[in-house]
C-alpha cells in the first residue's frame, strides 16, 4: 500500500468526522452510535484488516528494542498475525529478529500465523510487502542512517536491490535475500543484544 492510498483513508475519515461535527452543529445526534474504541499499542481506533498495514500509533513500541516506531516513518515496520494482533517495529531489522523467533519476545505468538507483514522499501520509502520483498544483508552501517544502525535493507523490486549491492564491492547477490530466508543467524546478526 502506499502512502498516497493511506492519504486517502485518512481524508475518508475526516471526511466522516466533519460530517459527524456537523451533525452535531446542526442539533442532529444519534443516539444508538457505539463509541470508537481508543487507540493502544497493538490495535487501532479503526482497525485495519489483517492483510492491509495500518497507520502506526503514536504510543507503539518496537516489540524487540521498545522504541516508537512513528519517530521512524521511512523506516518502521509491521506484521499481524492471524489471532488479531498487530506488531508495530522502528526497522527492518526488529522485524528481522521477531520474524524468526517472536515466542522470545511475546510469546503468544509462537507458532502463529502471519496474516500480513510490511517494511518500508529502502530506496522510496513506501511501505512494501516484506514477503514479495528483495533485502539486502547490508553489514556496513556507515552507509545507511536508519534506526539502529544495522538493518537488512528492504527492496520492492529484485532490480533495485542488485543495483544497491552493485555499488560496494563487499556485497554480492549472495547478500540478496527473501523474508523466507531469514534465520537465526541474521537475526542475532542485527539484534543479538536482544537474545541475551
Amino acid at each position: 500500500m502506499t502512502r498516497s492510498s493511506l492519504t486517502r483513508r485518512r481524508l475518508v475519515v475526516l471526511a466522516g468526522g466533519l460530517t459527524a461535527a456537523l451533525a452535531g452543529c446542526t442539533g442532529g445526534t444519534d443516539d444508538t452510535a457505539e463509541p470508537t474504541p481508543t487507540a493502544t499499542a497493538t490495535r487501532t481506533d479503526r482497525p485495519a484488516a489483517l492483510t492491509d498495514p495500518a497507520p502506526v500509533p503514536e504510543d507503539a513500541s518496537c516489540a524487540v528494542c521498545n522504541m516508537m516506531p512513528a519517530k521512524f516513518p521511512d523506516y518502521n515496520a509491521q506484521l499481524t498475525v492471524e489471532a488479531g494482533d498487530r506488531v508495530f517495529f522502528c526497522s527492518s531489522g526488529c522485524l528481522a529478529a521477531y520474524y524468526v523467533d517472536p515466542g522470545h519476545f511475546e510469546s503468544a505468538h509462537q507458532g502463529a500465523t502471519v496474516a500480513g507483514i510490511w517494511a518500508h522499501d529502502h530506496e522510496a520509502k513506501d511501505l512494501i510487502d516484506a514477503r514479495s520483498a528483495w533485502f539486502v544483508r547490508e553489514t556496513n552501517a556507515d552507509r545507511v542512517d536508519d534506526p539502529m544502525q544495522r538493518n537488512p535493507l528492504p527492496f520492492a523490486d529484485r532490480a533495485d536491490a542488485e543495483a544497491y549491492v552493485a555499488e560496494y564491492d563487499d556485497l554480492s547477490e549472495s547478500d540478496i535475500l527473501r523474508l523466507s530466508e531469514f534465520d537465526m543467524e541474521l537475526a542475532t546478526f542485527y539484534r543479538g543484544r536482544f537474545f541475551e
